[in-house]
């Protein structure tokens, strides 16, 4: 039911200031060496500047008396931290009390008016206003004000607590799938280095197998740009990636599209960064344009060439000081590193056991893909109280 006011039954019109409890944070002296490496860990954007929801560790600690003898403060499970500061609007929900620094803000519901998982998605439905209402000279900041001017419309408190429920079901189905990759992925890599790890070049080798160039056991293709002005971002022309920009776990986000393609990748080659870093991979998902920042390689046996390519890991980090400023790897020296090469029915073999692995890496990637543009899609709907939750079970049921 719509009342006179163009909201659902139950709604109010307020201010995202209204219904949250903003909590500052600070950094312990870092001239005191007392303060830090303790129990507590100390978040800073470093840490969840991700795609996930949930942030459960930090890349820095501080003891109970650093946290006493600071302005940080310690969060809750549950709570909600967002960076504030330089990249402003990234955001996560805490696994683990934490405490923070002065970059975040942490975010707290208000008792009997908010629910802290409704507020996470109110506040990822609001962040482009959050941060078109940012202040600063030098860095972007979003300040208690940014809050309190954000317009909102909020439901009952049960009707929160029914929204969160609908969209966390999304986001805990996204977390299992990402969670069954990288077991899948560990796995995959145990594998490859049980049968291959064990040699090295200038080992006595099992017989058929020999040393050789890289560039004769795959195919390598370095990238080129296309012109500027074929870029695009209404999927006019060939998927591009210009470099390792776009690159996430395994699979490549896909931003732009080129109508006048130089060079090419096929689907599930491997895509390779050759400059700064060096060598950090991700899987074309489909044929696609590289740009000077990638190298394609390719080979018959797609999944024995991606653990390989990963197994090289420190041989491409040598190439970090290459380049007159930041780290390079040309042709010539790509194709030229010394590898160890297995012979074809054993290459054959462990692709055929590492292929099943993969294949249900992508078919989970695919799946995550649909539940987040599904769950993107419902978020505004959700929020705005186009759709209610009574109207939605059946559809959830279904895509669920």
């Amino acid at each position: 039911m719509i009342e006179e006011n163009g909201l659902p039954k139950g709604w109010v019109e307020t201010t995202l200031g209204e219904v949250i409890n903003l909590i500052g944070g600070g950094t312990p002296k870092t001239s005191v060496s007392e303060y830090w490496n303790g129990d507590i860990p100390w978040l800073s954007v470093v840490d969840f500047n991700n795609e996930n929801r949930w942030v459960s560790c930090a890349e820095k600690s501080i003891t109970e008396l650093g946290l006493k003898n600071s302005s940080t403060k310690l969060l809750n499970i549950g709570d909600i931290i967002i960076s504030a500061r330089g990249t402003v609007g990234v955001m996560a929900q805490l696994k683990n009390e934490m405490a923070f620094n002065q970059s975040c803000y942490g975010i707290r519901e208000v008792e009997n008016v908010s629910d802290i998982n409704f507020l996470f998605y109110l506040i990822k439905y609001s962040l482009k206003l959050i941060r078109r209402n940012v202040y600063g000279a030098v860095f972007d900041t979003i300040t208690t004000k940014t809050f309190d001017i954000i317009n909102i419309n909020i439901p009952p408190l049960p009707e929160q607590k029914a929204i969160a429920s609908i969209l966390t079901s999304f986001d805990d189905k996204i977390e299992l799938l990402q969670a069954q990759n990288e077991t899948l992925e560990t796995i995959a890599q145990t594998i490859f280095k049980e049968w291959f790890g064990k040699y090295q070049v200038g080992d006595e080798l099992p017989e058929g197998w020999r040393v050789g160039k890289l560039g004769k056991e795959f195919d390598i293709i370095m990238g080129q740009s296309p012109k500027g002005t074929s870029y695009n971002t209404e999927k006019n022309g060939s998927i591009f990636f210009q470099g390792r920009a776009e690159f996430s776990e395994r699979f490549p986000q896909i931003r732009l599209y080129t109508t006048e393609p130089k060079r090419m990748a096929n689907k599930f080659d491997v895509l390779v960064s050759v400059r700064a870093p060096v060598g950090d991979i991700n899987v074309a998902l489909d044929k696609c344009c590289i740009g000077r920042g990638l190298a394609a390689v390719s080979s018959n046996y797609k999944s024995y060439c991606l653990y390989k390519l990963k197994s090289l890991k420190p041989v491409f980090d040598l190439f970090e000081s290459e380049g007159t400023v930041f780290g390079s790897i040309n042709k010539a020296s790509f194709s030229n590193i010394e590898v160890v090469i297995p012979t074809d029915d054993c290459k054959e073999e462990l692709n055929n056991l590492l292929y099943n692995l993969d294949l249900k890496i992508y078919n989970n990637y695919l799946q995550i893909q649909t539940l987040q543009a599904t769950r993107d899609t419902l978020l505004p709907k959700l929020m705005s109280g186009q759709l209610r939750v009574t109207e939605f079970q059946e559809q959830l049921c279904e895509v669920m």
